[in-house]
Parts: C-alpha cells; sequence; structure tokens
C-alpha cells in the first residue's frame, strides 16, 4: 500500500506527477502512460492522481502543457536574428512531433485533448503571426503563416535530419520574409 505523502506540498506533488508524465509520454507517446504505473514510480495512492487530474487525457494535456512551458521558458531572450529565433523554436518542438502525433490520434475520441490541441494550434498559429506580421503584407498575413506552420510539420513528420531540416525551413523563411538573410521589418504605411 503506497504512503500517503502528507508532507508534501499540492504544487510538489503537481510537479511530480507532470515530471514523469511528460517524461514518459515523450519517451513512449500515449500508450506508455499509466496513472497506475506513476502512481506505483512515485509512491502514491493510484487515486491521488485523480485529485489533481480527473481522467487520464486530462494528464496527459496537462503533461504536454507542461513539456511546452518548459520549452518556452527556455527561449532565449534579447533581440537578434528572426531566422535564428524561430530555428532555436522549431529545433525544440521537432523532437515532441511523433508526440503530437500520437495526441492528435486520441483527439479522434477524446474531446478533452481535442480541445487542448485546437488552442495550442492557435497559440502556435499566433506566435507565428507574431513573427511573420513585420515583414508580411497584412492581406498575405494569413496564408505566410499556414504556408510556413505547414512547412514546418512537413519538415518535422518526415523525419529528416535537423541539419537539413533548419536549410529548409530557413529557405522557406527567408523568402516569406524577404529573402535577406536578417531581414528588415517593412515600415508600416501610416
Amino acid at each position: 500500500m503506497p504512503k500517503t505523502r502528507t508532507n508534501v506540498d499540492r504544487e510538489q506533488k503537481m510537479t511530480e506527477i507532470l515530471d514523469l508524465a511528460a517524461h514518459k509520454l515523450r519517451s513512449g507517446g500515449y500508450n506508455a502512460v499509466s496513472v497506475a504505473a506513476i502512481a506505483r514510480e512515485l509512491g502514491i495512492a493510484h487515486n491521488a492522481i485523480y485529485w489533481y487530474f480527473p481522467s487520464k487525457d486530462h494528464l496527459m494535456v496537462a503533461a504536454f502543457e507542461h513539456i511546452v512551458q518548459n520549452v518556452i521558458a527556455r527561449k532565449p531572450k534579447g533581440s537578434g536574428d528572426v531566422v535564428k529565433k524561430v530555428m532555436w523554436f522549431v529545433d525544440q518542438i521537432a523532437d515532441f512531433y511523433p508526440l503530437r502525433a500520437s495526441m492528435h490520434e486520441q483527439a479522434q475520441s477524446s474531446d478533452v485533448i481535442a480541445t487542448y490541441l485546437e488552442d495550442l494550434n492557435e497559440r502556435l498559429r499566433r506566435m507565428t503571426s507574431h513573427v511573420l506580421e513585420p515583414y508580411v503584407p497584412s492581406e498575405e498575413l494569413d496564408l505566410a503563416v499556414a504556408s510556413f506552420t505547414a512547412t514546418v510539420q512537413g519538415a518535422c513528420l518526415a523525419g529528416i535530419q535537423p541539419s537539413e531540416r533548419r536549410r529548409v525551413l530557413g529557405y522557406a523563411l527567408q523568402r516569406l520574409i524577404g529573402g535577406s538573410r536578417v531581414a528588415r521589418p517593412r515600415r508600416k504605411q501610416a
């Protein structure tokens, strides 16, 4: 019988659960995560996890978001070459693109996961729009965002080597933002 760990506060317990669930999710996808196995490894009661997360799908969404937030927290600070910044971000998310595909598969039968992925896709679309907006005419922005997003998804899902992926995405991004290595934002019309 697992011990109750009343001396561990709620936030610490949630972090421990999320860290382990994220690790299992990254290493084996949705099906590699077992609520019972996580509880055993952490030495807590199986039902304790459901105290924090009402279902396995809620835990998966929280674990995936935990991964996303860890990437965002490591984001390089300061200004610089927009291509380098975008390539850094894509390098970070490329490693868990297969995981995202696994989550998309689960979304077919889970409203919780489907809603989360819709939100995540919208956040990524807004981020991409924010990056491209200074360089792309407003009437072309939605198309530019869709084009670059599809290029990133294709490059990540194709499993090409990171150096080739950077080359392909760098080429596409440079064409979208004006063709120069260090593009300059277009001037806004008054």
